[in-house]
């Protein structure tokens, strides 16, 4: 094993034995926050599915790479092949839908008292959930077609002409049904990104609006509301902007691999390291603003502490 292959399995190991932990904390503090004190917001249903779609994101990309470079090739069947990279992509797509969703609620929030945009409140408020379930069936259904083009290796061999997606391998579809597909994919992602971003300015331009305005509010109880939206949207542009980050350097080395008549594997192991990289540090900017979370996490430490002196 030479040292590039040791330096990718270190990373990818440390990327995912960090990451789906981190996701799982999450999901696990918000879980006792609805049984304990029944106060999970919109927001934070939504933050609930981002999270388990990036822990699920880590876990069926990060294995099987880690697998795959240490040589283990021959563990799939095709079943788990199809199984494994369905739910991967179906997982990415997932995690862009909410994100934009997340920014998209998070301006409808922020926007004017008006009757139509007290419409679209009530509207996104209640309806959320149905939403974010049409999101995962919507990506789905999306992805389906790749269950029909995964396989996994058989006597060592790699039948057809394929080309490798770690310990699995895609066969080569119908080149108008595959550039159709592209399309497809590739819309869907440039959509919620766009309306990720629209969503953001029209974020940072009602903070800076509330920022004029908020010398004027005398009563404590308005600034409160003011300071808590304020911080609400900072910490949803501080997620959007580190997935435009990840996502625009992902596209970049997609676009550059698209010009090489061979990829070479470390190229794509690099791909596959970055674009995993929003699932590795979003679970840290969300405990770092939500307090009750970051709650839970001080006193897990402590009780550990506790335990840990107590033993000893």
């Amino acid at each position: 094993m030479d040292i590039s292959s040791t330096i990718t399995i270190i990373l990818f190991l440390l990327q995912t034995s960090i990451g789906a932990p981190t996701n799982i904390f999450i999901l696990m503090a918000y879980a006792h926050i609805n049984h304990t004190e029944k106060d999970l917001k919109p927001t934070d249903i939504i933050l609930c599915h981002l999270v388990f779609a990036n822990m699920l994101g880590l876990v069926t990309r990060g294995l099987p790479q880690i697998m795959s470079d240490l040589g283990l090739n021959n563990i799939h069947n095709d079943a788990s092949c199809k199984l494994l990279i369905h739910a991967y992509r179906t997982s990415r797509g997932v995690s862009i839908c909410v994100m934009s969703f997340l920014s998209v609620y998070q301006a409808i929030t922020l926007a004017p008292s008006t009757t139509q945009w007290l419409f679209l409140k009530s509207r996104t408020k209640k309806y959320s959930i149905p939403y974010i379930i049409c999101f995962w069936l919507f990506n789905m259904l999306l992805n389906a077609h790749t269950l029909s083009l995964m396989y996994a290796q058989r006597n060592g061999t790699i039948p057809g002409a394929q080309y490798n997606l770690g310990s699995c391998y895609s066969k080569t579809s119908v080149p108008s049904l595959g550039l159709f597909f592209k399309i497809i994919v590739n819309g869907h992602d440039v959509f919620f990104v766009g309306l990720m971003l629209i969503c953001s300015v029209y974020i940072l331009y009602v903070l800076k609006r509330h920022r004029d305005q908020v010398q004027y509010i005398q009563s404590t109880r308005q600034n409160s509301k003011v300071m808590a939206e304020r911080t609400a949207a900072k910490n949803v542009i501080t997620l959007v902007s580190l997935y435009v980050f990840c996502f625009g350097v992902d596209t970049g080395f997609l676009v550059y691999s698209g010009t090489l008549l061979i990829v070479p594997p470390l190229l794509y192991q690099i791909r596959v390291f970055i674009s995993s990289c929003y699932a590795l540090l979003s679970p840290f900017v969300i405990i770092s603003f939500n307090k009750k979370i970051y709650r839970r996490l001080r006193c897990s430490h402590k009780e550990g502490t506790m335990k840990h002196i107590n033993t000893n």
